[in-house]
């Protein structure tokens, strides 16, 4: 008899305990990146705009960083992706808060979630997040994106 028939249960139990695993250490990393992605946006805000929600006029500290940064790191540190670092800190500024909030959310959630102006907006769609399970994608939000605006404007 062969071995792995003998031993199908152990081979599916061991396949188990590896893929939880490794959703367990990808997640890991997303929050880590995530919690990476917020300190960037926060030292930017330090140095550029003086903890202010608006730059001043001229500065040019994202894309001369971006220049650096992509050097050294390549593309996820481009300018886009420091604005949209910034973005992030700027729509989440308390960092305990953040944590509770955003912790099953992705990086991909966090940008769609990012595009709704308003706290109250933000909050509704990190709700909308939880109640499906992590499995808001972006043609959930476009479409949920058509609700809120009914829903914040009645």
């Amino acid at each position: 008899m062969n071995e792995l028939t003998t031993n199908g249960n152990v081979l599916n139990d061991i396949r188990r305990i590896i893929e939880d695993g490794r959703r367990q250490a990808y997640a890991a990393a997303g929050q880590i990146a995530i919690a990476t992605y917020w300190n960037i946006g926060r030292r930017i805000v330090e140095e550029e705009q003086n903890g202010q929600e608006r730059a001043k006029y001229g500065t040019k500290l994202i894309a001369n960083l971006a220049r650096q940064l992509t050097l050294e790191y390549g593309s996820g540190f481009g300018q886009r992706s420091l604005e949209q670092y910034r973005r992030f800190y700027l729509s989440f500024k308390d960092m305990k808060i953040t944590n509770a909030c955003v912790r099953n959310l992705t990086w991909t959630h966090l940008r769609i979630i990012m595009r709704e102006a308003t706290p109250e907006g933000r909050q509704w769609y990190m709700n909308i997040e939880r109640d499906t399970n992590g499995l808001l994608d972006e043609r959930k939000c476009k479409r949920m994106e058509k609700v809120s605006i009914r829903f914040y404007n009645d």
